[in-house]
């Protein structure tokens, strides 16, 4: 089904809380291994399943719209599209997140021209919207341009808290937004003292309770990238490091994701070529944690492949995989590849926590 969605015309709702909402369904067990998603120019940024409707979102990067999937059925069945946004090579949709305090979806949309310019040049206009997946209807959608007034962007995660509010992960230089639980503002969160656009900092985000973690590549140094803790129920945010132990070196940073089975204790860090490397703190609190080691990407995948986001179905782990360099089809905006596996880590992870 093919889903239009029109910015222009939505009007900011101001009827949505943050106030809970217990989960509908309970998902069955997924233990289908390694699956591969047939849907042509997907080349997905990011994944999350809605664990109420139990169905898989992807952000479709290139052509700028976002892909619901069964993944019980191995079917796409929703195709969520933006008019004046969607394959107009102007956009990009990474960030695309479940919202388990409301059953709401949050999407970014975002500019292409920081993430494709090599000083990470700000330009262009980029929003987050939140959509009811139960009504197919847009709740809201906000501009983010007009707060950060193109001085930083490259907007590519998001995350909730209890109360309602979604915060809106920026990379160049490494931002934080949060927007009210009505949709009726959005505000700097957390600012770096020095704004650079050239600068690579926040990739992800991860949150369990009022703890937000966020993945930040350091501007891609030798030394490699961090974790970051923040408090949600602060009015600002001030990062506190994550020390490992052993300290090993993490690089290619892009999303971070916590598991549900694991209830916020172990977290998975994407490396792109690298894999996937797994953390864990045993009581949740993430003052420090435990590097455990990484589970490689595979390596039968086709020349390319890159690792862009972990994701949970149902009990069962995956690598989401990327290309990002594959030719661009002629008046197209994406590239001509049709299949995109999920590569099933679950026993990987397993075994590096049982160790």
């Amino acid at each position: 089904m093919l889903l239009l969605l029109w910015l222009w015309a939505a009007l900011p709702a101001v009827n949505v809380t943050g106030r809970p909402t217990a989960h509908k369904n309970e998902c069955p067990p997924f233990n289908n291994g390694t699956i591969t998603v047939d849907s042509y120019q997907l080349y997905p940024e990011n994944a999350d399943f809605d664990q109420n409707q139990c169905l898989l979102y992807f952000g479709s990067l290139f052509n700028a719209s976002v892909v619901v999937y069964d993944p019980y059925k191995a079917e796409t069945v929703v195709l969520i599209e933006f008019p004046g946004v969607t394959r107009s090579k102007t956009y990009h949709v990474g960030g695309v997140a479940w919202d388990p305090y409301t059953n709401l979806i949050s999407i970014l949309i975002d500019s292409a021209v920081p993430h494709e310019t090599l000083d990470h040049q700000i330009s262009g206009d980029d929003y987050i919207l939140r959509y009811d997946p139960a009504t197919q209807e847009l709740v809201w959608f906000l501009n983010i341009t007009e707060v950060s007034q193109g001085l930083y962007g490259g907007q590519q995660d998001v995350e909730h808290d209890s109360r309602g509010h979604v915060y809106v992960l920026g990379t160049y230089p490494g931002s934080i937004l949060r927007v009210e639980p009505d949709g009726s503002a959005i505000k700097p969160w957390y600012l770096p003292e020095v704004i650079d656009h050239r600068v690579a900092g926040l990739t992800g985000f991860a949150a369990t309770g009022d703890i937000l973690l966020a993945s930040d590549a350091e501007n891609n140094t030798a030394s490699g990238g961090q974790i970051y803790r923040f408090d949600m129920a602060a009015d600002k945010g001030t990062p506190v490091l994550v020390p490992k132990t052993p300290d090993t070196i993490i690089t290619s940073l892009d999303a971070i994701y916590l598991p549900p089975k694991y209830g916020g204790t172990v977290l998975l860090v994407s490396e792109h070529e690298r894999g996937v490397s797994v953390l864990r703190s045993k009581d949740g609190k993430w003052e420090s944690a435990e590097y455990l080691g990484r589970v490689p990407n595979d390596p039968s995948l086709d020349a390319g492949a890159l690792v862009t986001a972990p994701v949970e179905i149902a009990g069962s782990l995956y690598m989401v995989e990327e290309w990002f360099s594959d030719p661009i089809v002629n008046g197209t905006v994406a590239g001509n590849r049709t299949e995109f596996p999920l590569v099933d880590i679950t026993s990987e992870v397993e075994k590096l926590l049982a160790a």
